[in-house]
This record gives C-alpha cells, sequence and structure tokens, in this order.
C-alpha cells in the first residue's frame, strides 16, 4: 500500500497546485479587466502635425500647378494667328481666281461665237461677190447644188 499512499500524495499535491494556479489566473484575469490603458499621444501627435504641414504644402504645389497648366492651356492655340489669317486669304484669292476664270472663259466662248458668226457671213458675202462677178462659177455651182 505504501505505492498507493505514494500515488494519492502526488495526486493530492498535483490537485492543490492546480488550485493554486487557477486562483493565480483568476486573480491574473480579474486584474487585467480591471487595467485601464492610457495611451501617451505626445509622440503621434508631433508626427500627425508633419503630416498634416507636408499634405499642406503637397496640395498647395499640386495647386499651383494645376493653375499653371490651365493658364497655359487657356493661351494655347491650335493654329498660329498668321497661319489663320494666311489660309483666308488663301481661300479669299481662291474665289477670286476661279471667278475671273469663269468669266474669261464665258467672254472667250461668246467671243468664239461671234467671230464664226462674223466669219461666216463674210465667207456667205465673198462667195456671193465672187459669183455674181463670175457667171460661168454660178452656173457650174447651180448644177452641183442641183446634182445633190
Amino acid at each position: 500500500m505504501s505505492k498507493l499512499e505514494i500515488i494519492s500524495e502526488l495526486l493530492v499535491n498535483e490537485l492543490t497546485d492546480f488550485e493554486k494556479d487557477v486562483n493565480r489566473l483568476e486573480d491574473s484575469i480579474a486584474k487585467a479587466e480591471n487595467l485601464q490603458v492610457k495611451f501617451d499621444t505626445k509622440p503621434l501627435e508631433g508626427l500627425i502635425s508633419k503630416l498634416q504641414k507636408y499634405g499642406r504644402q503637397e496640395e498647395h504645389s499640386r495647386n499651383e500647378y494645376l493653375q499653371h497648366i490651365q493658364s497655359s492651356l487657356e493661351q494655347a492655340k491650335i493654329y498660329p494667328n498668321w497661319a489663320v489669317v494666311s489660309f483666308f486669304a488663301l481661300v479669299v484669292f481662291s474665289c477670286v481666281l476661279s471667278f475671273y476664270t469663269y468669266s474669261v472663259k464665258t467672254n472667250a466662248v461668246e467671243n468664239e461665237k461671234a467671230a464664226y458668226k462674223r466669219g461666216e457671213m463674210a465667207a456667205t458675202e465673198y462667195i456671193n461677190l465672187y459669183l455674181s462677178e463670175n457667171p460661168k462659177a454660178l452656173e457650174s455651182y447651180k448644177k452641183w447644188a442641183d446634182s445633190k
């Protein structure tokens, strides 16, 4: 029985140690629940103020850059003034030249028709004059015209 006594004594010792550990754990849990943690934010406040200052500087530089871009875009022109004026002058010149060419061509056609009519009348008058001065030629012409 001595073994049984030894085992029971060991068991009793282990149970008392376990009970002490459980009590200590309960005390620690109670202390942890009652513990109020206070955070010291002074080092963070300095860092936050530095970050805010840096953010304001970055926003200011970004706004200046955007204003510079906006002013550049407002002043930017797709085509320079001299190119626009030259283009419109060229268009006007082309229109005037086209109208002049059309009028010259129209006059040339009318002049050709008038010259043709004058030439036709002059040829007819010349032939009539020739035939009236040469009666033999007139007779030959009449024979030729009747044969057709």
